[in-house]
């Protein structure tokens, strides 16, 4: 009964969080005090702790859990990957370069997160070359 509203909560999260994040990435690059931002550095607990909860009640919801599912358990791998590489892009990459390399790594990371979602496949791209 809630399931539908759950989902629609942790699709929002997925969209704004990459969203945010792509922001955040471009003002890396171009405007770098920005990030520096209250607001900025706030919003993105705020959505990821919903953007968690939200998936965490819908996998318990639907008995799915990682490890137990081949396609959750590489999200959940490609998350961990995602926020390694978030926090070496916007914060703990030594030189620009780095961070760039990082950023372009974590929307890799992220584009991955979804279609593993959307095909229920860790191996997405295979559909398309069998």
């Amino acid at each position: 009964m809630y399931y539908p509203w759950i989902k629609l909560v942790h699709v929002t999260m997925v969209t704004t969080t990459a969203s945010f994040f792509a922001l955040r990435f471009f003002w890396m690059i171009t405007r770098p005090a920005l990030l520096q931002k209250a607001w900025v550095k706030r919003l993105p607990v705020v959505v990821d702790t919903l953007l968690l909860a939200s998936g965490i009640t819908m996998a318990v919801m639907t008995r799915q859990y990682p490890l137990e599912q081949s396609w959750l358990t590489a999200k959940v791998c490609a998350l961990l990957v995602y926020i390694i590489l978030g926090s070496i892009a916007l914060k703990r990459g030594r030189t620009k370069q780095i961070r760039v390399a990082a950023g372009i790594l974590a929307l890799a990371s992220v584009s991955y997160i979804i279609t593993v979602a959307l095909s229920r496949n860790p191996f997405p791209l295979q559909m398309f070359f069998s």
